[in-house]
Order: C-alpha cells, then structure tokens, then sequence
C-alpha cells in the first residue's frame, strides 16, 4: 500500500496507467478515494490516474493539525511532487470540490485543469446543507460507524461496492471529518471562480435539481467552462453512471491535448452528437450549458 509523507503525516495514494497527462482525483469527506474505482476504469486505458485518501480518511494518517483546505490543497502538491508529475489535471467528486477550488487558486502552474462531478463553490442549498449538517453533527458524537455505513449506502450501486466502502470509510477519524465538513460548509468560492482561467469541466445529473444549480451557477461565473448533464441521473455519477461520466472527460481533455480534432463547427458538434448519442447532454455557448 504506497504512501507519501507531507512532514509528519503519511497520506495514502493509488496510482495506475501511464499514458496521457495525468488525473488525480479528490473525493469528499468521511468517505475515500475507492469512490473513483469505477471511473479510474473507465479512463486508465488513455490515462495515467492518481487517487488519494485525504488526510483522516481512508488509509491516510491524521496527523495532529486541523484538516483545512489549503492543507489539502498543500498535500495535493506534495502528492504531485512524490509521483514525479509536473501538472496533472485535477478531478473532483461532490464536497470534493472545495480542495480542489483552493488548489487551483494556490497553485495554478501545475494543473492543466479542473473537472467537477456533482459538486459546488458554495452550498448554499438547504438540501445540501441540510446533509453535510448532518455529517458535521455526527462525527461530533464520534458515530464513526453511522456516517461510514450512511455514507457508502448512498454511494453504492451493489452489495459488494457498499462493503468495501463502508469498510475504507470506517478507517478514518472523525475528528477530521468534521474538520473537512465544516470547511465545506464555511467556505464560498462564488467571488473567486473569475479568476480561475484554466479550462473547467462541469458535470451533473439532470435528476439531482441542486447539483443543476450549483454546476449552471459555477459556469456562469468561471472564465473558460463546459457544463454536461447526465440525462436522468441523479448525484451519484462516479458509481452508477461511470461510463457516462468517463465518456465525458475523456473527449474533454481529448480536445484540451489535441485541439485539432474540434477545430470546426462540424467537428465540435460530431462530438457532442456522440455524447447525445450516450445520454449526455452539452448545450451551446451563450445557454446555461457547455461552451462547446
């Protein structure tokens, strides 16, 4: 099991595949990085992808100082730095996107990009809010078990996925849980998306109403963004529309590393006829969908 140390604290990390610019990917709190099994599947015939347990999560250490998300953005850096890799694009899953929000502003010369599934600047939905509330509230009590087992049975799409999730969840700490929730439900990044200029993928599914919201809201704000709905789908894209999802950012990053393949009109619209074709939807430029 490789791990990487940033001073003191041993963080675990999963690496696989070789080709192409590299993806790490960021999951959400109380839960870990087996959340992007399915969709490192999906992408690591083309490319090269690392996952990692934020710190108190998963397999990775606690370490004694309270869990930020400059930290994380920080160990993100390191993680870069202990694979060797200069700059990687960055992926992120739900409440994930707080981390990688603060590690694209932080450190903007080593990312390609940033792709958010499901995720947010702000929550400030009271569904949203409501939940990660209740994961605050929880992880208080110390009720490792309850956030672990609740957590990884809305994740799941099978028996076998909830078991190993449930059983990495309950690895971590829940002290730190809290530390990353309540970054979460603290934080905004609705004034800072302008200064964002590297390209931003965006994808949501179509049934999840707040993740609509939130993902139309960071488009309208972000300099250079691409919005796609996943059509009937609700939140949970990384385990139960993988294919989908991975279609996505596969021909996203495609055109990103050869922008020759969508230099005309007709090109760019043979592509998003292909993800019509998979029940993805990408609107055009000047909508509140994919500025394709």
């Amino acid at each position: 099991m490789p791990f990487f140390h940033n001073g003191d604290v041993a963080i675990h990390f999963h690496e696989q595949g070789d080709r192409g610019v590299p993806i790490v990917c960021i999951h959400p709190p109380c839960l870990s990085s087996r959340l992007f099994t399915y969709l490192r599947t999906e992408l690591v015939d083309k490319h090269r992808i690392i996952t990692c347990d934020i710190r108190g999560h998963g397999y990775s250490e606690p370490g004694a100082a309270k869990l930020t998300l400059p930290l994380v953005a920080e160990d993100l850096r390191r993680l870069l730095d202990a694979c060797g890799v200069k700059k990687s694009y960055l992926c992120s899953y739900g409440a994930g996107s707080f981390p990688l929000l603060t590690a694209l502003l932080a450190y903007p010369d080593r990312f390609c990009g940033g792709i958010i599934i499901s995720g947010a600047a702000a929550y400030t939905d009271i569904i949203s809010r409501s939940k990660l509330q209740a994961a605050y509230m929880t992880s208080a009590l110390k009720a490792k078990d309850i956030i672990a087992f609740s957590s990884a049975l809305r994740e799941a799409d099978n028996r076998t996925a909830f078991q190993a999730l449930n059983s990495d969840a309950k690895q971590g700490d829940p002290a730190k849980w809290r530390d990353y929730v309540g970054a979460c439900l603290d934080e905004t990044f609705e004034r800072q998306l302008p200064r964002i200029s590297l390209p931003m993928l965006l994808v949501y599914g179509t049934a999840d109403r707040a993740g609509r919201v939130n993902a139309e809201a960071m488009h309208h704000l972000l300099p250079d963004s691409e919005l796609y709905g996943v059509l009937k789908a609700k939140h949970q894209l990384l385990m139960k529309e993988p294919v989908k999802a991975g279609l996505v950012i596969g021909q996203w990053i495609e055109r990103h590393e050869e922008p020759s393949i969508a230099d005309t009109l007709e090109e760019r619209s043979e592509l998003l006829q292909v993800l019509a074709e998979h029940g993805v939807e990408g609107r055009n430029e000047g909508e509140a969908g994919s500025r394709v």
